[in-house]
């Protein structure tokens, strides 16, 4: 028996040749098409849609394979002539006024996956209704297709280079002068992936100085997950300790996602990069608004917003619904525990360049090293300890794990009293201190994630421990 295909928290993604493969590619896009064809879906022109891909196995050719279905499905896509990253698509999209955006990644999962993601006309991820009423077509008509060959031809499908485009957005938004001008040192890390030298690109020809590493693509990524966390970045750690630079900026696999390394080659948590770019735009741009944080997100963000008289939401896991209130609200600033983060005047979208373009604008402006830019928010807000555990687990297993937490959740941890219990996604226990154990299952992989902030160091790894002594004895 089949089993039914399902969005996770950023699109569909499965193992090639097992889930994800050429007939469900097909499937999925066909359901897609029968979307923005539907009669909800008002009009005024007939859809177009962009489309772009990673640098992942055969990603290229799962794209022609969209492009071929919508084609059949009378839909005209804009191609991508290259490997982008996912914010380049939202980009065209917006650029062009097209009906949506499609893009065949698997974001920073290991190389054997791979996905779509979906952007909506404003550029964004696509909506939950959006993803239900995607899911509830998957398979019930039959797909049609166009050849390739034969819809470019008839001008049905187009290729086109969707970087200066991207480019050009980038550049209205950071202030890239101000950056040139610094004698920052940095050294980039594109993981094998979509980013390329687009930073390398982006601050040429001025006093700062700029390195790629791991730039050439590779659909293994080296044979690891392009995932910008501390253990996936130790090339890029030894480069900046060996080429005394400030600091190391890395992407994930097609670039929406961040990773900051310090000059002393220690890794800076997602958290922390928030941060430091909310204090930024609010005392260097003026800027205001509301915060959003996702549920795995640091305590800081909470002291912050509230020393500077910003309102502070909380959301899932999932840049969705950070975009959803970027759309609804005055969000200044959305950001997940991941490294995704969205800041308002540019896309209700992640960018991992932008955001790393961002750091270098905040260090430029305040003529500060990251150090220092860090240590001045942890003398005002405190200092926090965050990590995270990804342990996989049968089916059964997390079942019972979260029949447990539900029912009869620990009233103490790390030997601290629990004050409170949010259950918004996952289950996390907060302490009286403000330490807190998240659990949640991945919405990508079968995967149980346990999170784990405290103010005090020596208290991170007793969370740490019995949280996955919790999820192991499940």
């Amino acid at each position: 028996m089949t089993m039914p295909i399902r969005f996770g928290t950023e699109g569909w993604r499965g193992v090639m040749g097992e889930e994800f493969t050429f007939h469900n590619v097909r499937l999925v896009t066909q359901a897609i098409a029968e979307h923005f064809l539907s009669p909800a879906r008002r009009r005024t022109r007939p859809p177009t849609v962009a489309v772009g891909f990673d640098t992942r196995f055969l990603s290229d050719q799962f794209a022609r394979a969209v492009c071929e279905v919508l084609a059949g499905n009378r839909i005209r896509t804009i191609l991508s002539d290259r490997a982008v990253p996912t914010c380049a698509v939202s980009r065209c999209v917006v650029a062009h006024r097209l009906s949506a955006g499609i893009v065949i990644t698997a974001s920073h999962n290991p190389p054997i996956y791979n996905g779509i993601k979906v952007k909506e006309a404003y550029g964004g991820s696509a909506t939950v209704e959006t993803v239900a009423s995607i899911e509830r077509r998957i398979g019930r008509s039959r797909v049609r297709r166009a050849p390739f060959q034969e819809a470019r031809a008839d001008g049905v499908i187009r290729q086109a280079d969707f970087l200066p485009a991207f480019v050009q957005g980038i550049r209205s938004f950071v202030d890239l002068p101000a950056i040139r001008r610094s004698s920052i040192h940095v050294i980039a890390d594109a993981m094998h992936g979509a980013a390329d030298r687009l930073i390398e690109t982006l601050l040429a020809g001025g006093r700062c100085r700029i390195e790629t590493i791991r730039a050439e693509p590779d659909p293994r990524f080296g044979g690891q997950a392009p995932e910008p966390i501390a253990s996936h970045l130790m090339p890029l750690s030894r480069a900046v300790r060996r080429h005394r630079a400030d600091l190391g900026i890395a992407n994930d696999g097609d670039a929406d996602r961040l990773g900051i390394i310090g000059p002393d080659g220690r890794w800076l948590n997602p958290g922390q990069v928030m941060c430091l770019l909310l204090t930024h735009v609010v005392k260097t741009r003026g800027a205001a608004g509301t915060v959003v944080k996702t549920v795995s997100n640091t305590m800081m963000i909470n002291r912050i917003a509230e020393a500077l008289g910003l309102r502070l939401l909380e959301v899932p896991v999932g840049f969705k619904h950070i975009a959803k209130l970027m759309r609804e609200d005055t969000v200044l600033i959305g950001g997940e525990e991941s490294g995704g983060i969205g800041v308002r005047g540019y896309l209700p979208e992640r960018d991992g360049i932008v955001n790393g373009l961002l750091v270098l604008e905040a260090m430029a402006h305040a003529g500060k090293t990251l150090a220092a830019l860090l240590r001045e928010l942890e003398r005002r807000y405190g200092r926090w300890f965050y990590d995270r555990r990804d342990l996989h687990l049968t089916m059964p297993q997390v079942e019972r794990l979260f029949q447990r937490l539900r029912t009869s959740p620990p009233d103490r941890i790390a030997g601290m009293p629990v004050d409170a219990i949010n259950r918004l996604d996952g289950v996390k226990l907060i302490g009286r201190d403000e330490s807190w154990l998240l659990f949640r299952r991945s919405g990508t992989e079968p995967i149980v994630r346990v999170y784990a902030e405290s103010p005090v160091r020596q208290r991170l790894s007793r969370l740490l421990d019995l949280g996955v002594r919790l999820t192991k004895t499940a």
